[in-house]
């Protein structure tokens, strides 16, 4: 009896853990996709944000090595290309975040079958 009441508490441990895990998909689910759409498009975005500071050089009439030197080596292309890696670097975290949570939440449901398997075999 007492081994039933610990299989039965572990159960719903485990429950717990599962409608946990679900919830914390739930509110992760529109911050990944906006994360994997800013992973996805990063070299875009870089090469966007380098464009934009090599123009003013080419229309100057400096050849594109040379805009491209004058705009990687201003500040403002430094301060928004450090903003487009921690950009990246929050939507990689949210990502892994999403990752490590569906990871509880298959371990979990495999610890919740064993269980439930376990308590047929007691009873049966």
């Amino acid at each position: 009896m007492a081994k039933e009441m610990t299989e039965q508490s572990d159960i719903q441990q485990i429950e717990h853990r599962m409608k946990t895990a679900t919830l914390e998909l739930h509110k992760l689910a529109p911050l990944v996709g906006v994360a994997k759409q800013i992973r996805q498009y990063d070299s875009d975005r870089r090469r966007n944000l380098l464009a934009k500071f090599m123009r003013p050089h080419i229309k100057n009439g400096e050849t594109s090595t040379a805009a491209e030197t004058l705009a990687r080596s201003t500040e403002a292309f430094q301060v928004g290309f450090n903003e487009l890696a921690k950009e990246l670097e929050t939507s990689e975290a949210t990502i892994a975040r999403w990752d490590a949570m569906m990871c509880s939440f298959e371990a979990s449901r495999s610890l919740l079958s064993m269980a439930k398997e376990s308590m047929k075999a007691l009873e049966g």
